[in-house]
């Protein structure tokens, strides 16, 4: 790897830590926000099954309920599992993410919509 495209990577990483405090910051002491930024990123999960997004998008809110350590063993999910969820080395089952959520604080009500 050349010198330019470690720069462009460190930049990428640096930018999305950004991005990640800029969301705990917005969130933190905001129930009814995060209650709107979770129903809006299963809204997006729902149309794209984009799940790596999804989670990438709740790492803050987990952040938020103390470390991704603590939080794995309050959920019951193995710490090393919510690493590679992170880093999108694996892609987690709808039961899982209803289990985040619910740890999260949160409940899942549906509302079914025609299409037509």
């Amino acid at each position: 790897m050349n010198k330019e495209e470690l720069v462009k990577r460190k930049a990428a990483a640096m930018n999305k830590k950004l991005a990640e405090y800029d969301t705990l910051e917005y969130l933190k002491d905001n129930i009814d926000l995060q209650k709107e930024y979770i129903s809006e990123l299963l809204n997006e999960y729902i149309k794209d099954n984009n799940a790596d997004a999804f989670l990438s998008a709740l790492k803050p809110l987990i952040k938020l309920n103390g470390s991704i350590s603590e939080f794995a063993k309050k959920t019951g999910i193995n710490r090393t599992y919510f690493y590679k969820l992170f880093k999108q080395e694996v892609s987690p089952e709808f039961p899982t993410i209803v289990l985040i959520i619910k740890n999260l604080g949160f409940n899942i009500n549906f509302n079914l919509n025609c299409l037509k």
